[in-house]
């Protein structure tokens, strides 16, 4: 389910009907805790992000959703980068109703709350998500839209801006820091970027860039 960017006033009218009938919450550390204690009556557990420990979680999670009420609250939405529909497949084949609850994604929720536009149907018409590990000069040259935005770089921004650098010169770049949740989004220049180390969890919003 997705938890959204953090703010729980953000969270969807569905989310929280969940969370209030739950009883296990699964969260990660993106999720702020206020968000998990919505779920009063609920076990709360964490769960880690390294993919072996993120799946030995996720198959006990499952077991337990057989007798009990159980929700895996995402960063965001669970349907980018968030592994919600593998998640949901998987309990399916064991024979455990899943359901995938949408959230607002922290880059729709940065461009809102900070007037960043993503798309402005003339000189911005389309989007691409790059996230590690699945971010390189060789990836970027792939490609081609106006704005690109790049997820889970938080402690790698020295990189970004080494990979920006080296493939296009982006007209715009900003870094968001905790956009919901007292945090910001500002724009940066590109050599500055990886002056700003260990933010997270952090976005980096990137228009024009053209090789």
């Amino acid at each position: 389910m997705g938890a959204g960017p953090g703010d729980p006033k953000l969270l969807t009218v569905r989310a929280r009907e969940l969370l209030e009938q739950a009883d296990v919450v699964a969260y990660g550390d993106l999720v702020p805790e206020e968000v998990a204690r919505i779920a009063g009556r609920a076990r709360l557990v964490r769960i880690g992000h390294r993919r072996a420990e993120h799946d030995a979680a996720i198959d006990a999670l499952i077991e337990e959703a057989r007798r009990s009420n159980v929700v895996i609250l995402k960063n965001g939405d669970p349907a980018i980068f968030g592994r919600g529909i593998k998640i949901c497949k998987k309990a399916r084949e064991r024979g455990v109703p899943c359901e995938v609850v949408p959230g607002v994604s922290s880059f729709t929720a940065a461009a809102a709350l900070f007037q960043i536009e993503l798309t402005d149907g003339e000189d911005l018409r389309h989007i691409a998500l790059l996230s590690y590990p699945h971010f390189s000069a060789d990836i970027l040259r792939e490609v081609k839209a106006d704005t690109i935005v790049i997820f889970m770089m938080g402690d790698r921004l020295q990189e970004v801006g080494q990979v920006l650098a080296q493939v296009c010169n982006p007209e715009r770049v900003y870094l968001c820091v905790g956009v919901s949740t007292g945090g910001r989004c500002e724009e940066v220049a590109l050599e500055a970027l990886g002056e700003r180390r260990g933010v997270r969890p952090a976005l980096v919003i990137v228009q024009r860039c053209r090789s």
